[in-house]
């Protein structure tokens, strides 16, 4: 059901490794940040924009910003899981260009049909995880995020994903197309897809 799921666009990271906003990169005619958004659209009942405290972008869509400052992803999904009024906040970082609707369907389907775990993860084909393409059981994965937060300021996503135990899923399972997951860090990520 569309109304359980509102979807994130993490969007504030310093992009320091690219060296310019990634949510204004441009593919297909199409930039990062309003890709990203309309891959969420169709799923979920609502979509946010998730950026830290002192960045300004041009957007229609709600914005939220960071609580926990410069905390990377790990504060862009805490803040998400804090925004979220619906039951699952699918998190999808805005430098996965290649994410589909199609791939954050069957995510939400996973979710939906699944009460035994408190978020869904892919797994890509190198074996690692993939937490910024996931959808996570708000009000369950919250406290352990704020618990992680507030004790260390060296927590990573792995250390998050390690406290709540996902369930993961084979990114294959979720579309045959092997870009699926491709992350653009850096100037050369983007020149090979543009």
């Amino acid at each position: 059901m569309k109304s359980d799921f509102t979807g994130f666009v993490l969007a504030g990271g310093k992009s320091s490794r690219m060296g310019t906003d990634k949510s204004g990169l441009k593919i297909e005619g199409e930039i990062f940040l309003t890709r990203a958004a309309n891959v969420l659209k169709p799923a979920c009942e609502d979509v946010k924009i998730v950026l830290n405290q002192t960045q300004t972008i041009e957007t229609e869509l709600p914005i939220v910003r960071d609580i926990y400052t410069a905390r990377g992803a790990l504060g862009g999904i805490h803040s998400a899981l804090k925004n979220s009024a619906t039951k699952f906040a699918v998190i999808l970082a805005v430098d996965l260009p290649f994410v589909t609707i199609e791939a954050i369907e069957n995510l939400a389907d996973f979710a939906l049909v699944s009460n035994k775990y408190i978020a869904f993860v892919p797994h890509q084909s190198d074996g690692r995880a993939q937490p910024l393409c996931a959808v996570y059981r708000a009000k369950y994965c919250l406290p352990a995020l704020e618990k992680l937060l507030s004790g260390t300021d060296s927590a990573s996503v792995r250390d998050f994903l390690d406290l709540i135990a996902p369930k993961y899923i084979d990114e294959s399972r979720l579309s045959a197309d092997k870009r699926l997951l491709f992350n653009v860090n850096y100037p050369a990520d983007f020149e090979q897809i543009s």
